[in-house]
């Protein structure tokens, strides 16, 4: 059996988020293994294998060298996951582009880990390293480049990317959900009316093969447990998210639930 230990930052000792690694973790102890979660970059415990799972876009360097003190840690090369560094199809001002554009954040999932743990180190009195940026609600497209308000080019922390959607011939749109850990993975495709397809507007899924353009940005980026978001548009497959701290379903006895704790057996390949 395994000592597991489970690196985050010291401000996630402060919030109950619905982390997919708690549900491999509860899997992990019953089966013989010791799971310990550790806050902050200071004393990590000994362990066989650790698990880098800060919830920031960018990982704080001091968090970055305790890959160091691991024979073997998940996701030890992950230490950004900006939009500068995940997507390829980012344009600026002087790009030559003629088709719609989308706006996001720089940092992930629209800058709101970053502002949750801003607002709890400020309600703790505690120290923080969390940069500041904007928050996102939404992601507006626009027909063209012309028309994205000249704020948004001025604004740091906030990017402008080719809007490059999967459609059906009803219009739908789609994308895919790719969520591993090791060689243990499950992928899915959702279908919605609007261009944003998210959970809570999904009409359809079914299941899909993970095209090998994806698997090898998988590859490049080091990950070794996480969520990908990605469609095809044309001949190309598109990478739009990838997330190293992705969240369980928030129905956490439920069939899905059950079918992403197994993706927690992918640990065993790292520890044989």
């Amino acid at each position: 059996m395994a000592t597991i230990v489970i690196l985050e930052h010291e401000l996630q000792r402060h919030v109950d988020l619905p982390y997919m690694v708690k549900l491999f973790a509860e899997r992990w102890r019953a089966r013989g293994h010791t799971v310990a979660v550790h806050h902050g970059p200071e004393n990590p415990p000994p362990g066989d294998l650790a698990i880098l799972h800060v919830d920031l876009t960018v990982v704080p360097k001091e968090y970055c060298a305790l890959v160091a003190r691991y024979p073997r840690v998940i996701n030890g090369k992950v230490f950004d996951v900006s939009k500068s560094r995940i997507s390829r199809d980012l344009v600026r001002p002087h790009t030559i582009w003629r088709g719609p554009v989308i706006v996001k954040t720089e940092a992930n999932f629209g800058g709101k880990p970053e502002q949750l743990f801003r607002s709890v180190a400020a309600e703790k009195g505690e120290r923080s390293d969390i940069p500041f940026g904007p928050v996102a609600e939404g992601y507006p497209i626009y027909d063209s480049m012309s028309a994205v308000p000249d704020m948004v080019w001025r604004t740091p922390g906030l990017v402008v990317e080719k809007f490059l959607p999967e459609r059906d011939e009803r219009g739908d749109y789609y994308v895919r959900v790719w969520t591993f850990f090791g060689d243990r993975e499950r992928s899915v495709r959702w279908r919605a009316a609007e261009p944003i397809v998210k959970a809570g507007n999904m009409l359809g899924r079914d299941w899909v093969d993970v095209p090998e353009e994806i698997r090898a940005r998988r590859a490049e980026l080091g990950f070794d447990f996480g969520k990908f978001d990605y469609l095809r548009h044309g001949e190309r497959w598109v990478l739009l998210h990838a997330n190293r701290t992705p969240s369980a379903p928030a129905q956490r006895d439920g069939p899905v639930a059950a079918a992403i704790a197994e993706l927690g057996d992918g640990i065993e390949s790292y520890l044989r």
